[in-house]
């Protein structure tokens, strides 16, 4: 593998990072999930969908 090799490998998020990342966007900041995401790398649709699907329990619901 070269010095300046770009190929990239996927990550497997952890349960905390995508907790952190869910919370976040029910802060309504992105930063976190998208760098999760971008370090995903193929799997970041499924990362993607997981940090949302667990921000919903962390959005404040209106009565």
């Amino acid at each position: 593998m070269g010095l300046f090799s770009r190929k990239t490998q996927d990550y497997t998020a952890t349960a905390e990072e995508i907790d952190s990342a869910a919370r976040a966007i029910a802060r309504d900041d992105s930063g976190p999930a998208d760098r999760l995401c971008d370090r995903a790398g193929a799997n970041s649709q499924g990362v993607a969908m997981a940090i949302l699907a667990r921000s919903v329990d962390y959005t404040p619901q209106e009565d």
